[in-house]
């Protein structure tokens, strides 16, 4: 079993590299490189400095804000105080350790849940942030392309941030055929 995990985390791995950069890019018919560049500059940084509204930002210890599974345990439960309809309070016989219910109400796995948790929001945010970026361009007018195999390789060879590929990824975006025949179909409401 573990060869089994061990062979298929290296296939993804490789697969991983040899796939590695953008699978699509965004372009529109006619527009200036220095259009292009401020645009895609400007959503880019829309994008990163946008905070989801979706996203539930106060969090308490990591798990919602709630501690549903620290509560005082009641010593006496369903009796009351003579005059009182209340149930009387826990006494110290509840932690004879000197304990309290956050060290020793709490099982094992608190911590693992609460990081659960909190990659799950980052996810959210990322995803939340890369459709930002996406409604950004398209209200922009940009239309989002695939990238040919071809063009992925062409694009693998330049570096990241060269003139070379910001001018190539321009050419790109700027053909009209490129554009209809590879065009990425929008989802309704997206």
């Amino acid at each position: 079993m573990k060869s089994i995990l061990l062979a298929m985390f290296a296939t993804l791995t490789l697969s991983a590299c040899a796939s590695s950069g953008p699978a699509t890019a965004w372009g529109k018919e006619g527009v200036t490189m220095m259009d292009y560049r401020t645009d895609g500059g400007q959503c880019a940084v829309y994008a990163a400095t946008a905070t989801p509204e979706t996203i539930e930002n106060n969090q308490a210890g990591g798990i919602s804000g709630s501690n549903e599974t620290a509560r005082l345990p009641q010593t006496n439960p369903g009796k009351t105080d003579p005059g009182s309809s209340q149930p009387t309070a826990p006494t110290g016989d509840a932690f004879p350790t000197g304990g309290s219910v956050y060290r020793d109400g709490n099982n094992a796995d608190y911590a693992s849940r609460a990081a659960t948790q909190q990659q799950l929001r980052e996810v959210a945010v990322a995803k939340a942030r890369t459709q930002a970026l996406k409604n950004c361009l398209v209200e922009r007018g940009y239309t989002e392309f695939n990238l040919t195999s071809e063009q992925k390789a062409r694009l693998a060879t330049l570096p990241e941030g060269s003139t070379e590929r910001r001018e190539y990824l321009y050419k790109l975006g700027t053909d009209a055929s490129v554009l209809k025949s590879q065009a990425v179909p929008r989802k309704q409401g997206s």
